[in-house]
Parts: C-alpha cells; structure tokens; sequence
C-alpha cells in the first residue's frame, strides 16, 4: 500500500471518530464542546459484566492449524480456532502476531474466494477478564461496517422496483420535502450529499426511530441537497432506512426487511437491532492503549452507550450493526456472485451491483465533514485508492475502531475483521495493513 492511500485511510477513520463522538458528546448537558481537543474522546477501561458464553459448533470448535491444515484438538495458544483452507496459513500467523503483539483483545477475521469460505479464524477474550474465549460466533458491534449492510437493502430495494436511486425523495417520503430539502434526490441520501450530516439529540432519542424521523424531517439542511457531500455518520442510517420502510409492501422496520430479505436468505448473523435473547453472545466494546492517553471520565459515555444492551436492540442503522466477521464477508461475497457453489444465489444481479457502485462523488471534492478526499457511491465507500493492491471497482464500509468489510469483484474476493478493542486506524491498522496485503500478493 502506498504512502498516500495509507494516509488517506487513517484520516478518513480517525476524522470519523471525532465526528462520531462529538455528536454524542455535545449533547451531553454536563460538559461543553469548544474546540477539536475534547472530540477526542470515548477512551478509557470500563468493568466487564459477566457473560454467559455459547460453545460454537462442535465441527469447528475444535480444529486448529499445522502446515495450513485444520486438524481437530485442544484449544492453543491465544484461542485461535476456526477453519482455514491449504495454502492460506499465512493468515492465521499474522493474526496470531496480533495477540502477540497486544494489539487485539478479541478478534475475528473472515474471507470469501470465488463464492466460498477460505478462511475463518476467531481468537483472544471475549472481554476484558480473559476468562471467556472470543471465537468465531461471538457477537461484534461494528459501527459504521453497518452502513454497508443498509446499501445493500437499499439496492435490493432497487433491483425489486421499490426504489429508483434518481427519484426524489418526496416520491416515496412527501414529509420530507420540507426546509429547502424538497430536491433531495434518493442518491443525495445514499452518498452523503442530503446536507444532513449531524443531529444534536439525546442519546436515548436515537433510539426511538418514530422521533428521529420526524426531526429530520423538519431540519434544513447545511447546503443544497446535491451540491456537495458530507459524511452523514449517524443520520445516514435513519434516511436510508426510512425510505426502505416508505417503499416496503409488508411495512417493516430496516431490521426486519434486512433480515428477511437478506440475512434469512444468505444465511448470515448481521442485525440491525438484535433480540434480546441473543444479548449474552456480544462481546463488550473496550479502547486500545493509544486511544487511552488523555481520556478521563465524561470520555466513557459515548462507549458505555454503545455497550448499553437497549442501544444493540435498537435500530441505528449507521452504527449500531452487530454481526460475526463471517457473516460481513458473505455478504460482500454475496453481492457479487453466487455462494457455496451455487447453493445460494447472489443478493444483487450485475446491473444493480453497477448501479451501487458507481462513484457519485465529483473527482477531487472535499468532504464537508471529515475534510478528505474520498467517494461515495450508492452508501458503500469505493476502495480504487485506499486499497489499490485489490483492483478496480472495489467497495465495502469500514466502521469506528477498525472494523471492516469489504470485496475485490476483480479478484472475486470479500474480507470482514470485527474485533472488541478499538483503534483509530483502519485499512492501515497493523492488525489486517499486512494482512490484506499479504493476501493482495497471494491473490495476484
């Protein structure tokens, strides 16, 4: 990777970070924000809660790894079980350096080649007690890895005909045309163009969808609709997700059309609003070593309201998903082909998959929000520049912390990392940097 794109994805991740955080922070009646200091934020140790922890399957909880393959045994060193297919061993030592090296507490890390799983490795705690491992089935909170799951129901959305990407609006949602938004089209919400980058809510009112829809639906917005683009970090999700509940026939919640239209389907865990009964399989968010430095008390509470087990059964589609790493890769490889040899078909056909993924950035513009250069296209963030080792046209979404997912269509190729300790880097974090360009040259 070179040294510009490298710098571009640790800009765009840690700008998001401060975004983020700044939102949840200034709406806090405790404390004021008054200068780009006090977003830096959200750092700190919290004490873990007693989980109850679900043995995996007993067909992969066993195997480990000698000479790139799977054999059945006791658990090793750092946890590290899953499954890896001959030739892609590497993977799993690199992954491992990361506990080694301490840059992970608990992790997952998932790839799709050619329709089918390659690898599947989990390792470390599930919190910070190391008394539980963290494997493949537990639970992550990924942050904005989530979004990438909204423009996928948004472009089936599409392919069925419930939505047109160049449609207004209005068409589907008439409130909304209101305070200069009355030209926004479809595609304006998708890429970050509505001019409705932030609202300053309670935290307890993002929760309730019914109130957040109506406040949007009255905001002007911080330029004309089109005009420029902005990233939308939290309001993304309850615009697209709005219009997905608009235009569905059956009247469901984003959640709901997510998991019947496409994780039902695919067979993947990704929710955007988990039961309740599934709460104990979450592994606890906690802050790495360097976003720790100059934390102190009123830095915790957006972290803490991430780890709050009403935020998970919420609905806060820009990031508030919670899935497996397996289940973040299958989608991306699901969107563009066939999985499992063809036991499950493609979410997406080829010309919606294009549709999705052409850039609506204009060429050089300037993110109003996080002050960089990069490109929307229908909610997935395009990688040509931030990941060049895997080719044209790939795309995906990364999250606050250092998750991510993401495909190579050209090299017919997805990877996801979900993981419980935060970071502020992401494509270049040195937990998967040499990962994926590893992976680039094997590939190549």
């Amino acid at each position: 990777m070179n040294e510009e794109a490298s710098a571009l994805g640790f800009n765009r991740h840690i700008r998001e970070y401060w975004i983020i955080v700044y939102f949840l922070l200034k709406q806090e009646s405790a404390f004021a924000i008054d200068s780009i200091d006090t977003y830096k934020i959200m750092l700190g140790l919290f004490k873990p809660e007693k989980i109850t922890f679900k043995k995996p399957d007993e067909d992969v909880q066993q195997h480990t790894y000698r000479n790139n393959v799977a054999v059945r045994s006791e658990p090793i060193d750092y946890n590290i079980r899953g499954f890896i297919k001959p030739g892609w061993g590497f993977v799993r030592d690199i992954f491992r350096d990361n506990f080694v090296q301490e840059r992970d507490l608990g992790a997952s890390v998932a790839a799709y080649h050619q329709g089918s799983l390659v690898f599947e490795l989990g390792g470390g705690w599930f919190d910070q007690s190391q008394t539980k491992p963290y494997d493949i089935n537990t639970l992550q909170l990924v942050f904005s890895t989530t979004k990438g799951l909204v423009a996928a129901a948004v472009a089936l959305a599409v392919q069925q005909g419930l939505l047109d990407y160049s449609a207004l609006v209005t068409k589907y949602w008439p409130e909304y045309g209101q305070n200069g938004k009355e030209n926004t089209k479809v595609s304006d919400i998708l890429s970050h163009r509505a001019g409705l980058p932030d609202i300053n809510e309670p935290f307890e009112t993002y929760m309730n969808w019914t109130v957040m829809i109506h406040k949007l639906e009255k905001m002007a917005p911080s330029w004309p609709p089109g005009s420029a683009h902005g990233y939308h970090a939290l309001t993304y999700g309850w615009l697209a997700g709005e219009l997905i509940r608009r235009v569905d026939p059956k009247k469901r919640s984003l959640g709901q059309f997510v998991k019947e239209e496409i994780s039902d389907l695919i067979n993947i865990d990704f929710s955007i609003g988990l039961p309740e009964n599934r709460e104990h399989l979450v592994s606890p968010l906690v802050l790495g070593k360097a976003m720790i430095n100059g934390a102190n008390e009123s830095d915790l509470i957006p972290l803490t309201q991430f780890n709050d087990p009403r935020t998970h059964r919420a609905e806060i589609p820009a990031a508030n998903g919670i899935a497996t790493a397996r289940s973040v890769a299958r989608l991306y490889s699901g969107l563009i082909g066939d999985l499992d040899n063809g036991g499950f078909k493609r979410i997406l056909n080829e010309d919606t998959l294009k549709l999705a993924t052409r850039s609506n950035t204009l060429k050089d513009e300037i993110d109003l929000s996080m002050q960089i250069k990069n490109s929307f296209a229908m909610g997935f963030l395009l990688y040509d520049e931030i990941l060049p080792q895997f080719g044209p046209n790939s795309f995906g979404h990364g999250g606050f912390g250092g998750s991510i997912g993401f495909c190579a269509p050209s090299k017919n190729f997805s990877f996801a990392f979900a993981m419980n300790r935060l970071d502020v880097e992401s494509v270049n974090d040195q937990r998967i940097g040499p990962m994926l360009n590893r992976i680039a040259e094997y590939l190549n």
